[in-house]
């Protein structure tokens, strides 16, 4: 068990040897093999649970979504109508097989007879291997999903041991916290702004008197187009932060660039997310947010201003005289 745990730390550890070009492209190559095996394999133990990925993917909109006539009918009890009238004027009717019965006219009501309510979705397929499509763009995301962990491993295998240990360290922070906001964005898109984005809409096609039929495939991309938008927008406290550290930003540059900004968080949010606004504006939202908590935390962990160039000449100057005195 220690020599395994060990193998595993030695896979991370700093080496400073450098490898010949062509050994160093050998190592690219089995990495990018490796890659894509992990990836192959997630993708094949997802294919069985494709169905049970798109129900989830389609939770936020069960509410809208229409139901079948076998949905209906399994949910319902039926209730038979027999106006008075039809058991006076019951006939006996013979069958084929000798039997008799009774022919008695009568209704039956359910659910489907009653008129289609608006603000209701119709889920189709555009065209006959639009189910096949979906079903393998599901898989590929859900095998991504669950080969992470492990691309995460073959990939770190091959840069880590040419990263120092200082900032080794720094980047395995980075990546907790890009981890940690990548799933807070996913979980806020899938929780809140996808469900009312869904009820906006249908309430403004119902109000104008249109009848919601949506390609089932399109629906499913524009959850996984939000989702993943919202999971990489995430990531902007994670650049500003570094640029913080670096010494290339500053919180009085943040502030006052705070309007840029904005504006750019909103053309970002177009980019990234289905064309609608009202899904623009839930993604513009944390966004401008989460910069805020980036201005506020350089300037508590003193990163504050950067001196200009003539401040700093100033500075030597002055050190100088006093070294002078």
């Amino acid at each position: 068990m220690l020599k395994n745990l060990k193998w595993f730390k030695g896979k991370f550890r700093y080496d400073d040897s450098e490898l010949p070009f062509l050994e160093h492209l050998e190592e690219f190559r089995k990495t990018a093999i490796r890659t894509a095996i992990a990836l192959v394999l997630g993708v094949v133990v997802c294919l069985p649970f494709a169905d049970h990925l798109i129900a989830i993917l389609r939770a936020p909109a069960e509410p809208y979504i229409e139901k079948t006539a076998t949905e209906i009918l399994g949910e319902t009890a039926l209730q038979l109508r027999i106006p008075a009238s039809a058991l006076t004027d019951a006939v006996l009717v013979a069958g084929e097989g000798g039997e008799t019965y009774y022919n008695i006219e009568a209704e039956i009501l359910t659910p489907l007879n009653e008129p289609r309510k608006a603000g209701v979705i119709r889920l189709q397929f555009s065209e006959p291997a639009a189910a096949i499509k979906m079903w393998l763009t599901v898989s590929f995301f859900g095998g991504l999903l669950l080969s992470l962990p492990v691309l995460v491993f073959i990939i770190g295998s091959f840069v880590l041991p040419g990263v120092r240990d200082l900032e080794r360290k720094v980047l395995q922070r980075i990546s907790f916290f890009s981890g940690g906001l990548f799933l807070a964005g996913i979980a806020m898109g899938y929780k809140v702004t996808l469900p009312l984005a869904l009820g906006l809409m249908l309430k403004i096609g119902g109000s104008l008197g249109g009848e919601s039929i949506w390609f089932y495939n399109k629906y499913i991309a524009f959850a996984l187009q939000l989702l993943l938008g919202f999971g990489l927008a995430f990531q902007l406290p994670v650049v500003i932060l570094i640029l913080g550290k670096m010494g290339l930003v500053n919180s009085t540059q943040l502030r006052e660039k705070r309007r840029h900004v904005i504006v750019g968080l909103l053309i970002l949010s177009m980019v990234l997310t289905p064309p609608d606004v009202m899904t623009q504006m839930l993604m513009a939202a944390p966004l401008i947010f989460l910069y805020e908590f980036c201005i506020w935390f350089l300037h508590f962990s003193g990163n504050r201003a950067v001196k200009s160039a003539a401040d700093r000449d100033d500075g030597n100057r002055e050190t100088e005289n006093l070294n002078k005195e």
